[in-house]
């Protein structure tokens, strides 16, 4: 890319152009789970890539689960932890854990079924991400004997292993460890949440808190990749394949396809954009792609990369030669040149964009 995220052109292999006319786009079903034992599922990545390091998430039980949806409310977008690290290149194998549940068979099956499949990269180590405190006895017992899993992230319950490194998440009104300080190996953050489950979408509007959830999910995206070796991903092209198609190609089906299963773009000043797959995509086809003149440009003044965000200062600049419907909705065109700075910040998990934040 030179100064534009438009002047690059998109990765290779894709569908035709769109039309304005072209019906909402579904989102590609490539790696359906796969059945293991009881209570264990194994999910390929959900990437373009479709290859990743594996990890094993133990869910929180069901039961002390309150989704939106049973109390009438919106279900929130972000995925279960599953799905969601799926969408970041991981293979993931989801297992349960309760009273009677042999925790170390469960374990082996997971790292078996690992070992064996061929989209897991980097075989020999793995993570388990705990969001069931009641299990992370059980897990941190079961794993000391098991040299293959060589991380555990803790959700909700701050107990220590002295050997395996660890990151925890926790409630600041959660005492850690009876009063132990953390080992070295140990990275322990805080929040100001009341519930153990406040990063799980499903716990219910009165535990799932979504920044920090966010915050915490970026952490742990971090502590991961240094443990597992990856997933890596070039942001910076993801987003600048976005752009074109918007820009460039003016295809509403190539951009959508370059976002997970339910993204959302938020134009912060006028409100603008779509929240969920169906939404966005008729946001895109009625309201952005083909009402952007045909001289809409942009020309990137700074950029800030991080681990699942790119952060970009740039000048929107067009003849406003027709009506703009997310930038000044109801204003008649008027000829007249214009030069807007703008500031976007991109959530992208895995290969494909989660969100947008776009202000000026």
């Amino acid at each position: 890319m030179a100064n534009s995220p438009m002047s690059s052109p998109p990765a290779p292999g894709s569908s035709p152009s769109s039309a304005p006319t072209e019906l909402p786009t579904r989102y590609p079903v490539v790696a359906p789970p796969i059945p293991l034992m009881d209570g264990l599922e194994l999910q390929p990545p959900l990437t373009h890539r479709g290859t990743g390091p594996g990890v094993i998430v133990v869910p929180p039980p069901r039961l002390s689960m309150r989704p939106h949806k049973t109390l009438g409310l919106k279900t929130p977008l972000d995925p279960e932890p599953v799905k969601k690290w799926a969408e970041e290149g991981f293979a993931v194998v989801g297992t349960r854990i309760n009273g009677g549940t042999d925790v170390s068979e469960a374990l082996t099956t997971a790292i078996s079924a690992l070992e064996s499949a061929a989209f897991v990269e980097n075989k020999g180590g793995y993570a388990v991400l705990v969001y069931d405190p009641s299990a992370l006895p059980s897990i941190l017992a079961g794993s000391a004997s098991m040299p293959r899993i060589v991380a555990v992230v803790s959700h909700g319950a701050a107990m220590f292993s002295d050997d395996l490194p660890m990151l925890v998440h926790v409630p600041e009104r959660i005492v850690h460890d009876a009063g132990r300080d953390p080992p070295p190996n140990c990275r322990v953050h805080e929040y100001d949440v009341d519930s153990p489950y406040f990063v799980v979408p499903s716990s219910g509007p009165k535990a799932y808190s979504p920044p920090n959830a966010a915050l915490a999910h970026s952490r742990t995206l971090v502590f991961l990749r240094e443990q597992l070796g990856g997933p890596y991903f070039d942001l910076e092209a993801i987003w600048d394949e976005h752009t074109h198609y918007e820009f460039i190609d003016r295809s509403v089906e190539k951009t959508m396809l370059t976002m997970v299963d339910e993204p959302y773009v938020n134009h912060v000043p006028t409100m603008t954009g779509g929240v969920g797959r169906e939404q966005l995509t008729e946001f895109y086809r009625d309201h952005f792609i083909f009402s952007n003149p045909e001289d809409a440009d942009l020309l990137v003044v700074s950029r800030t990369v991080g681990a699942d965000r790119v952060v970009d200062e740039f000048i929107y600049s067009c003849t406003h030669s027709r009506v703009i419907d997310w930038l000044l909705p109801g204003v008649p065109a008027t000829g007249n040149k214009i030069e807007l700075p703008m500031m976007a910040v991109v959530n992208i998990r895995g290969d494909r964009l989660y969100h947008e934040h776009i202000w000026w």
